[in-house]
């Protein structure tokens, strides 16, 4: 039976599973595409960004017991100085943070204070669009992972060389000119729903083949079908990969541990990927933070040392880099509702095994504030710029349109 574009369209993609590039895709093809190739390897330098969404209570993540003004502003937020987790005379980490404690002692992991940037804003959504385009002035159409993966990248055929783990697509992919798999779980990663019968799959992708690939379709049928293509030669390869995978850490029972555990997966199954993102939300703290910020942040240190220690058991912990963010921080001084509200300059985190630890950048005062908030002291483009240049092997000034300084941390 020959299906019309409208029975494909409401019949055909019920069979399919959501491939994260705007519905359910295919290609031609059944066979296998991974067979890497003279222009990727293996062993090139892996970047992981997870994002803390929701405004990190930076303060009470790396906090500044040194400074008295932390205990007048935060009566019932504070923690007593023989709670935290040290690092100097000065700062110390938040109690949950034991594993990550461990590994900034081991040297491998870089924490860079305060930073932000110019004219902050409180908004979530807007904030956390500079983040992921890295274009404070202005609005942008396309991320900062994306320009670098289409100027470093672009002559890397292998599907698999970005991807989203969860959540629903991030900013720093946007592009008009590529498209970039989008994966919630290896359960769920499929080009046919599993239950679709053999007879109707090769109906249905004859079907697709004859409408939107004709020379006829309109340009935007063929961009989709293009983008169809790619997105599927990305499915049978990941769920192959992670089959090669063999257990040898306990994760904890979370989602954003599952979601690391998958990175782990691809790379241990030799994907060839060269760029990661991950989120987890619940920072947005505005209430009872005390007990929630902590639930959060131990899920964070339990996901990320799992992590850490799978990557060594692998022999991977030299190839990866992992860059944790928030939108932006808090406010120095806790609210009337046992919490904090939006605000400004937070860390950042780069863990590895390349990574040269250590504390990077001062911590903002507590006195010296722009109406509440801190006033950062490193812009977030140095540390991108820091990581495309010294580890991605990218170009600065392709990416970010200027050049920035290097925090040497890499």
């Amino acid at each position: 039976m020959k299906l019309t574009r409208r029975d494909f369209l409401i019949k055909g993609t019920a069979l399919f599973a959501t491939l994260g590039l705007g519905g359910a895709l295919f290609t031609e093809t059944g066979k296998s595409l991974w067979a890497g190739s003279s222009e990727t390897s293996v062993e090139d330098p892996v970047l992981v960004v997870v994002q803390l969404s929701g405004g990190n209570d930076g303060i009470n993540t790396l906090i500044p017991y040194g400074q008295g003004l932390y205990y007048d502003s935060r009566p019932t937020l504070a923690y007593g100085q023989k709670e935290i987790l040290a690092l100097d005379s000065h700062v110390g980490l938040h109690p949950s943070l034991t594993g990550l404690a461990a590994l900034y002692k081991l040297g491998k992991m870089a924490i860079i204070q305060g930073v932000g940037y110019p004219e902050p804003n409180h908004s979530h959504f807007r904030s956390m669009e500079i983040w992921q385009t890295a274009e404070p002035a202005k609005m942008s159409r396309s991320g900062w992972l994306a320009r670098y993966a289409e100027s470093s990248l672009q002559r890397n055929p292998n599907p698999l060389k970005v991807i989203q783990i969860g959540g629903s697509g991030s900013k720093a992919f946007a592009s008009d000119q590529s498209s970039f798999p989008v994966i919630q779980s290896l359960e769920s990663y499929h080009v046919f729903d599993p239950k679709t019968a053999l007879m109707d799959k090769n109906r249905i992708t004859k079907a697709f083949l004859d409408m939107y690939g004709a020379s006829n379709s309109p340009n935007q049928l063929r961009v989709i079908s293009a983008r169809g293509s790619e997105a599927y030669k990305s499915v049978e390869a990941i769920q192959s990969l992670a089959a090669t995978y063999t257990k040898k850490i306990e994760y904890p029972n979370t989602n954003f541990a599952r979601e690391l555990q998958l990175v782990t997966k691809l790379l241990a199954g030799k994907s060839g990927t060269r760029l990661f993102n991950v989120e987890v939300g619940g920072f947005d703290d505005h209430a009872d933070e005390k007990l929630q910020h902590a639930q959060m942040l131990t899920q964070v240190d339990e996901g990320l040392t799992a992590f850490y220690q799978d990557l060594q058991a692998q022999g991977l912990q030299d190839r990866v880099a992992v860059m944790v963010f928030s939108e932006f921080g808090r406010r120095v001084k806790e609210n009337g509702s046992g919490g904090t509200d939006h605000g400004t300059a937070a860390p950042m985190f780069v863990i590895g095994g390349k990574v040269k630890g250590g504390l990077y950048g001062a911590y903002p005062s507590l006195s010296n504030l722009d109406n509440g908030d801190l006033k950062y002291e490193v812009d977030f483009r140095s540390v991108y710029s820091t990581l495309i240049n010294s580890w991605l092997n990218g170009d600065t000034a392709t990416v970010l349109g200027k050049t920035y300084e290097n925090l040497k941390f890499i």
